[in-house]
């Protein structure tokens, strides 16, 4: 089923995809989740991300996609009268 959230975010599988992490390990004997490691790998990438209460890293597809944001116009300057004696 698809939500909305899924035309903003990336979706869990997608994540596991772009950080080829699907699954926990053990690692000096502490198991590490999913979720902590695909967050050690985006932040080791520089691809931002938010990571929610659950330690889940959320990623926005503009973030990966390169979607340009919405461009903005200057602000035009605004007239301002000449001071006498420059």
């Amino acid at each position: 089923m698809k939500n909305d959230a899924d035309d903003v975010f990336l979706t869990e599988d997608q994540v596991d995809y772009l950080t080829g992490i699907s699954r926990g390990c053990t690692e000096s004997g502490q198991p590490r989740t999913k979720y902590s490691l695909q967050v050690d790998f985006l932040r080791a990438a520089g691809i931002p991300f938010i990571a929610n209460a659950r330690g889940k890293p959320i990623i926005a597809r503009a973030a990966v996609e390169g979607s340009p944001a919405k461009a903005v116009e200057a602000p035009r300057k605004r007239w301002q009268p000449k001071v006498v004696g420059e």
